[in-house]
């Protein structure tokens, strides 16, 4: 009785294994904001390109990002709603994940405006939300907080 509770037992514990070891993957990758750059304005919107940088830590594995939403803040205010979908980081590498947002004008005070306009280095930037990869017991979420405050990341 006992060797056939075992090899019903074994499947799970599998999989269990195979989710471990994914969330491990996972859990070895760092993230920072490398840049952010003004790409288009018109009297409506201000447009950014901005770079986040993944870095996946792990020397064997793969981490692959199913799905990343989130926002974008700059001096406290919220800005835009950010989100990705599969990306995948190869081992012991990292990729500069490239997120394209539009603002509207009526979120930024003159203030903001003038000083991300101008490039200016006293501008925090951040960005926070929720990447999502697939395991065989499903979904796991795992919450991401970066910020870059004036010229550093």
């Amino acid at each position: 009785m006992k060797k056939l509770f075992l090899l019903a037992l074994l499947p799970f514990l599998f999989t269990a294994c195979a989710s471990v070891q994914e969330a491990e993957n996972f859990a070895n990758c760092t993230y920072a904001l490398r840049s952010i750059e003004v790409s288009d304005y018109n009297v409506n919107s201000l447009s950014f390109n901005v770079y986040m940088g993944i870095t996946n830590l792990n020397r064997r594995e793969a981490a692959a990002i199913k799905k990343f939403e989130g926002k974008m803040y700059m001096n406290e205010v919220e800005v835009a709603d950010v989100s990705f979908s599969d990306v995948r980081i190869e081992p012991n590498s990292y990729k500069n994940q490239k997120i394209y947002l539009t603002v509207p004008m009526n979120i930024l005070d003159s203030k903001l405006l003038g000083l991300v306009s101008m490039g200016s280095a006293t501008v925090d930037y951040h960005l926070t939300g929720t990447a999502t990869f697939d395991t065989p017991m499903g979904e796991v979420p795992v919450p991401v907080d970066i910020g870059r405050i004036g010229s550093n990341n």
